[in-house]
């Protein structure tokens, strides 16, 4: 069996972190290869990855190109992330008779990338909602960290991309009347939109924009976290919650993606709606010291690890090339 898996970014964030830990965890598989961007090829640590220019999704001789290096590797099954790879995934599987698997990792206008494939993955179940076969493989907590229970003395964090779709202008505004330290870790391009609204709000004393905490050191702040807000107006998983809840640490969520899966009603709040973030935080803040968070912890390591998302995968793979056999 030789897996290919297709990543279209040229950033490595939460899709290329999620491929990695999937592809490291099934190392019993004789052959994985990493198809993505040669500027990010230093993070896939002990990972085969090859760099090929995909270039437009549309684009036929990018597929040819694609299509050439994978008859020439023999690779059976190419694993495509997103709907950039997947769409590029629909191609090869027009002229080749590689078989493709889809993983959706978050909202889409549509899901015309992900039809006439031949196995989709969601990271959660309303992303594969009509599409026929599909399977619902969860995101998981990170691997590396120990899962340390936090000693919650620390800052109130949020952690995510600066973006839009973050939600962190509404998270800002929601704070007006909460006396609690609060860190948004992240950078992206609201950073300064964020941090002048920070100062129009006068809240320079109560909440900080840390940009210089790379993936691989947000173990720390999850040490001493005394809560997670996630304030997306949509996301896929979102993982920073997985994570929090793995070190014990309390999450207030908007209801977006396997979040009402993982804490109760009570810690949600609407999406995109600010007035509901708003009551929430003004209502549940003070009582994050007394949240307990060893029951969710324990159903999380059941449900939500990288060694169960992938012997799920493993069963995909092994059912397509068995239906040929």
């Amino acid at each position: 069996m030789k897996i290919a898996h297709l990543i279209s970014s040229k950033i490595f964030a939460g899709i290329e972190q999620h491929v990695y830990e999937l592809v490291s965890s099934m190392s019993d598989i004789s052959d994985q290869v990493i198809i993505c961007d040669e500027s990010i090829h230093a993070q896939m640590h002990g990972v085969k990855t090859t760099s090929l220019n995909i270039g437009s999704r549309y684009s036929p001789l990018n597929t040819y190109k694609l299509i050439k290096y994978l008859h020439r590797n023999n690779i059976s099954i190419l694993h495509c992330h997103g709907a950039k790879a997947s769409t590029i995934g629909k191609w090869v599987k027009t002229f080749s008779n590689i078989k493709i698997v889809s993983t959706i990792h978050g909202h889409k206008k549509n899901n015309y990338a992900f039809t006439n494939i031949d196995a989709v993955i969601g990271v959660n179940k309303k992303l594969i909602n009509g599409i026929p076969g599909s399977a619902y493989i969860p995101n998981w907590f990170n691997p590396s960290h120990a899962g340390e229970s936090s000693t919650r003395k620390g800052p109130i964090i949020s952690i995510g991309r600066l973006e839009k779709v973050k939600g962190f202008d509404h998270l800002i505004r929601s704070w007006v009347n909460i006396d609690k330290q609060l860190e948004i870790i992240g950078s992206g391009p609201e950073e300064e939109k964020l941090n002048q609204l920070i100062i129009d709000l006068a809240l320079t004393g109560r909440i900080e924009i840390i940009t210089n905490c790379n993936y691989n050191s947000i173990e720390n702040k999850y040490k001493s976290a005394s809560g997670l807000i996630v304030s997306s107006l949509r996301e896929g998983g979102p993982r920073v919650a997985l994570e929090a809840i793995n070190h014990e640490i309390p999450v207030l969520a908007s209801r977006v993606g396997m979040i009402p899966d993982l804490i109760p009603s009570e810690c949600l709040s609407e999406p995109n709606d600010q007035n509901s973030l708003q009551t929430l935080l003004e209502e549940m803040v003070p009582l994050l010291p007394q949240l307990n968070m060893k029951g969710i912890k324990a159903a999380l390591i059941e449900e939500y690890s990288v060694s169960k998302a992938a012997k799920k995968t493993k069963e995909i793979y092994s059912a397509l090339l068995n239906a040929d056999s």
